[in-house]
């Protein structure tokens, strides 16, 4: 028992060792930290991109005389796709709406989309949002515009110690609300090709 306990303290009290074993045990640290850091600063540089992409997509439409049509909207899903500097493609949803102070309520008169997961925002749907929307009089226009854009980390590591989420397919959101700039109404061209006025203007 004592020779075991005499061998327990010289190796206690031996400070001979490698560089070589200190490397393989701290590399692997350095090399996570490293690569976190690196996905940690890209989401918020994608983030801060998807945000300017989305206020520049929403100042463009506001700025809009005539009619928008459903080449226009295809035009702004690949614009977006620019902007955003991503090679997914990003989704949008559109809509139009007017709000009526005596009954309080928030109406849409016309709402479009393109690789948006959900349909064409409804009345209902948009009233349900009212507490996202902006403080308006009876008889304004607004205009809507919701982003949604997916992320993909250059590296497949977590930020939280030995896991935690790697950011693959996880989506940015945005939410634009902007008033039309240079026009009381803007109008949706239901049929583009028409020399007839298909318009929709109005609730």
């Amino acid at each position: 028992m004592t020779r075991f306990l005499h061998i327990l303290k010289r190796f206690r009290e031996d400070e001979e060792g490698t560089v070589a074993i200190e490397l393989v045990l701290v590399v692997p640290v350095l090399v996570w930290v490293l690569l976190s850091t690196l996905v940690y600063f890209d989401v918020y540089r994608a983030e801060a991109i998807s945000n300017r992409a989305a206020l520049t997509m929403a100042d463009m439409v506001s700025r809009e005389q005539d009619a928008i049509n459903g080449p226009y909207l295809t035009g702004m899903r690949e614009l977006l796709q620019v902007l955003a500097e991503t090679d997914e493609q990003p989704g949008f949803r559109l809509t139009v709406f007017t709000y009526d102070q005596p009954t309080d309520q928030y109406s849409r008169i016309w709402s479009r989309r393109r690789d948006w997961p959900g349909g064409n925002l409804t009345n209902a749907a948009l009233r349900a949002l009212s507490a996202q929307l902006p403080i308006m009089a009876t008889g304004d226009r607004a205009i809507l515009l919701e982003t949604r854009m997916q992320y993909s980390a250059p590296f497949s590591v977590g930020i939280s110690p030995f896991g935690g989420p790697n950011f693959d397919g996880f989506e940015f959101e945005t939410f634009t609300v902007i008033s039309p700039r240079f026009i009381n109404r803007l109008c949706f061209d239901t049929d583009p090709a028409s020399n007839a006025d298909a318009l929709i203007c109005d609730p």
